[in-house]
């Protein structure tokens, strides 16, 4: 969904370095990427506990103006839960709802455990790639088995991180009609945690935008540091701090 020229309106206080890699992210989640035959991202193995479940793939519709006509497309991201049900507030990327006009249809979150669509409405969010984050909630009520609690500590440069979201596999087709799974970079971290957005170099793809950037307590408990906005689609992904969210999540409940 991060086109180009929002890549370079919204991030010209960027360090130059940063600019360049920006610039290059032009197509992480509106265009297809080549996948690198070393790209990291796998399924989840088991061991890593629940908080997988806590994701979900969306379908958002949306209307933008091409070659001089408005047409419909389906912007596909991801969500995840981090209030427990059987009201949930999940949080997502802003840019993926950018162009989202709700008299078209609804927002729609799948549950891959049943294939069920469900509406969802959009709470609040951020309104900008500098702010790019929105809480969402379903229509009616859905249960949910697992959330992701929003950390309490800010972000450090080395910090280990987990990307995750949902995307197509490898090598295969990112159309809007292709099955998308829940893939993950379990073996990146924070390479500069003062840029804003923090960057990181975690692998994401088309559809892994609003995805968990997870991090671990000292005890091992799991924890949302952020959400996936932005990146090239190779080496450097970068994400809206999750921690700066805690009291507007506060007051949507």
């Amino acid at each position: 969904m991060l086109r180009y020229r929002d890549a370079i309106r919204h991030h010209m206080h960027l360090a130059p370095r940063l600019l360049v890699t920006v610039a290059l992210a032009a197509a992480l989640f509106s265009a297809t990427v080549t996948a690198s035959s070393a790209d990291p991202r796998k399924p989840l193995p088991e061991h890593v506990g629940g908080w997988p479940r806590a994701l979900f793939p969306l379908s958002i519709p949306v209307t933008r103006l091409t070659e001089g006509r408005m047409r419909h497309f389906t912007e596909h991201c991801t969500a995840v839960a981090v209030t427990p049900g059987p009201n949930s507030i999940f949080v997502s990327a802003w840019h993926c709802f950018e162009d989202y006009r709700s008299t078209i249809m609804p927002i729609q979150l799948v549950n891959p455990r049943t294939v069920t669509p469900v509406p969802m409405k959009l709470l609040e969010s951020g309104g900008s790639m500098q702010e790019d984050w929105a809480f969402l909630t379903p229509v009616s009520s859905l249960t949910v088995d697992t959330w992701i609690p929003i950390s309490t500590t800010p972000h450090h440069t080395g910090q280990p991180l987990i990307a995750a979201g949902f995307t197509p596999q490898p090598n295969l087709s990112s159309d809007d009609n292709a099955e998308r799974y829940l893939l993950a970079d379990i073996t990146c971290s924070v390479i500069d945690a003062s840029s804003h957005p923090p960057a990181s170099d975690c692998v994401a793809k088309k559809g892994a935008s609003g995805g968990a950037m997870i991090a671990f307590t000292d005890s091992g408990s799991v924890r949302l540091q952020g959400i996936i906005s932005a990146g090239d689609g190779a080496a450097v992904s970068y994400f809206y701090p999750a921690p700066s969210l805690i009291r507007r999540l506060g007051r949507q409940r």
